[in-house]
């Protein structure tokens, strides 16, 4: 849900972006940017249930979310100087970006070090 949530903010502002006549690759940035706040605030809240606190879960977020933004550009132009069109080179950027930051917040953003029992 969180992820989704995320993605229809990304889509929506890119899309008001590009009714408003910004470029595409502008559009999509500007959109991802959005979408990634919203996307840290569904996973640590819900998606994850994180109890690390915000100055060391987001720093971690942001590490991955930068990775996944560059990931997403990129993606995003190969399709498009491609040729696939806008809509096809989203929607394909967005499902590759997606996998890679749900296993990068599950493995190092909102997880935490086990704690030793000490008796």
């Amino acid at each position: 849900m969180a992820g989704g949530l995320a993605t229809l903010c990304h889509w929506l502002v890119m899309l008001c972006l590009l009714r408003l006549g910004l470029d595409a690759m502008l559009a999509t940035g500007v959109g991802a940017t959005a979408g990634l706040l919203v996307n840290y605030l569904l996973q640590h809240r819900y998606a994850f249930r994180s109890d690390l606190p915000h100055p060391v879960a987001f720093p971690r977020y942001l590490l991955g979310s930068g990775l996944g933004w560059i990931l997403n550009l990129a993606g995003f132009s190969l399709l498009l100087m491609a040729g696939a069109g806008i809509a096809p080179s989203q929607i394909i950027a967005t499902g590759l970006v997606a996998l890679a930051n749900y296993l990068f917040a599950k493995r190092f953003v909102f997880h935490e070090a086990p704690t030793a029992n000490v008796q």
